[in-house]
């Protein structure tokens, strides 16, 4: 069912799944997941990340979560994309999805970065037309 609808891309125990079809234009979650013997269930970890954003510094990847979730081999792919469908589509009581807190940081933390680099551009253009 979802996993027909949001198509993700498999890389070993990791799949991608694009946002821009749920509002989140640019931007995508990594899902890592593996088998946790001891708990009996899978253990998912997410990460979001921007399309336009081609290296991996710790700026174009924003941890989100960290979660056991029960399936099967079988099932796991579905209850991955219910999860993140979940979180990127249903609001809570103020209008917000469980995502855009993590989208909202991840915005605000690239634009410190770009800020901080015009900073540094204008320092350096500075120095070199005193030197």
């Amino acid at each position: 069912m979802l996993r027909e609808m949001m198509k993700p891309k498999f890389t070993g125990n990791t799949l991608t799944i694009e946002l821009s079809d749920f509002g989140y234009k640019n931007y995508f979650v990594e899902c890592a997941y593996h088998f946790d013997k001891h708990k009996g269930m899978y253990s998912l970890s997410m990460w979001l990340n921007r399309n336009d954003l081609e290296d991996r510094m710790k700026l174009s990847s924003k941890k989100v979560d960290t979660q056991y979730i029960p399936g099967t081999r079988e099932t796991i792919v579905e209850n991955i994309c219910r999860i993140v469908h979940q979180a990127a589509t249903a609001a809570n009581d103020c209008g917000e999805k469980y995502i855009d807190k993590y989208v909202s940081r991840y915005e605000y933390e690239l634009s410190c970065f770009e800020r901080g680099n015009e900073i540094f551009e204008f320092v350096t253009r500075k120095n070199m037309l005193r030197a």
